[in-house]
């Protein structure tokens, strides 16, 4: 199934959403219409209970190469961003899914934004990323000044603001910025088997190893690890988690309900 926007692609088959940006003429730089289906988009697939991994990509060459400086709205000043491109940040950090940004080419500005908000980035060969805020004069959006100290610490991650440019694949995993940097070749194929490992997880360990990662971000250690305590008690009461069990003695993979 795939749904019609004018600059944005969502693709549903199963247990996988992919989410593309699609002005691969304009290096699938932002518009306000961009940011305005991106968020419809994204927050369909927060919303659809039968997904488990969301892929964020671009079409063409390049991931997402910031504001478009030649579109006209931009540069405009914007409403308060409670339900605007702001607001993808916080879904794609926060969503049931794991979300994985698939890069290639192009990651800069809002791109970039995005890019960290997810919980996983892979990329090729190609990839170049960039703050790129300073460059343009503004202070950085898309929630960067608190995603990225969590991915690459924070004095990195003061120095990609402070001082924009341009960070190749190769740098880029060895920062973290990336988790996979595939040979550009085989990429679709080793996104393709990264999503399928994810896919044939037991679901509820999977969406729940991920609301434990966020419950540490905001919480302390004891309360978290009564939050984490009650969560393991009710897994290890699942179906699935007996099937886990049952699949390992046996050597074979295991078979998932969800239950």
């Amino acid at each position: 199934m795939s749904e019609a926007y004018e600059q944005v692609r969502l693709e549903l088959a199963g247990s996988v959403a992919v989410v593309s940006i699609d002005r691969p003429d304009a290096r699938n730089s932002l518009t306000r219409q961009t940011g305005l289906e991106l968020y419809d988009a994204v927050r369909r697939v927060a919303d659809d209970r039968e997904v488990r991994v969301l892929v964020l990509r671009g079409t063409g060459k390049d991931f997402c190469c910031g504001a478009d400086l030649k579109a006209p709205q931009s540069a405009a000043p914007r409403p308060a961003p409670a339900f605007d491109t702001y607001q993808v940040t916080v879904l794609l950090h926060e969503m049931r899914p794991i979300s994985i940004a698939a890069i290639r080419g192009g990651c800069a500005g809002a791109g970039f934004g995005w890019a960290c908000a997810c919980d996983l980035r892979v990329g090729d060969e190609t990839v170049v990323m960039n703050t790129a805020f300073l460059d343009v004069a503004v202070a950085g959006d898309m929630g960067v000044p608190w995603t990225l100290p969590r991915i690459i610490g924070a004095g990195r991650a003061r120095d990609l603001s402070l001082f924009p440019r341009k960070v190749l694949g190769a740098e880029a995993l060895q920062l973290g910025l990336l988790n996979r940097l595939w040979p550009s070749e085989a990429f679709e194929a080793e996104l393709e088997d990264f999503v399928a490992r994810l896919t044939q997880a037991a679901p509820q360990a999977l969406a729940l190893l991920k609301a434990n990662y966020l419950e540490a971000e905001r919480t302390d250690l004891r309360s978290f690890m009564a939050v984490e305590a009650e969560r393991h008690v009710r897994l290890l009461e699942s179906e699935d988690r007996k099937e886990a069990f049952r699949a390992r003695i046996e050597k074979r993979p295991g078979k998932f309900t969800g239950r």
